[in-house]
């Protein structure tokens, strides 16, 4: 089991979860995010700290607002195709889970667009957020019906 988290304020408690589920899992835990392309970018810590984000406008249920700590984060994103090439091996059947705070769309159009790491993936988990400058309905809509002419089982969940 792969586990991403770019937010430095949930480490305490998700190396905590890991601890606990490691005699059932072989658990690696990475301190980047993933999404469309790999870079480093701002992350926005949100007043609901669930809703922290590589976005700077981000909507699920509800809208959640940028605070200030007194710092910035710049955090690691990697693109998800790369990672899946580079940490997978050909022949395995990947389930994804992915709560991605806004970037779902450019990681699974990136995924759409690479050949070689879309094989392997079967069955994806995803919520869907409303981010800046976009019509997500549309876009959720055009992701899940490419990944299904795939032959990719999409789950969807979220607000949109």
């Amino acid at each position: 089991m792969w586990v991403f988290e770019p937010s430095p304020r949930h480490y305490a408690k998700l190396i905590a979860k890991c601890r606990e589920m490691s005699p059932k899992y072989t658990i690696k835990l990475c301190p980047f995010g993933l999404g469309g392309k790999t870079e480093t970018l701002t992350f926005f810590e949100k007043d609901d700290d669930k809703g922290d984000s590589f976005q700077s406008w981000l909507a699920s249920d509800h809208e959640v607002k940028n605070i200030s700590q007194g710092y910035e984060v710049v955090a690691s994103m990697v693109s998800l195709p790369d990672f899946i090439l580079r940490s997978t091996n050909e022949g395995d059947d990947i389930v994804l889970d992915i709560d991605a705070e806004g970037s779902e769309y450019a990681m699974l159009d990136s995924l759409l667009k690479n050949a070689g790491a879309l094989q392997r993936v079967r069955e994806i988990y995803v919520e869907f957020h409303f981010i800046k400058d976009m019509d997500p309905k549309r876009e959720k809509e055009a992701l899940c019906e490419a990944l299904l002419s795939h032959n990719i089982i999409v789950h969807t969940r979220g607000s949109v």
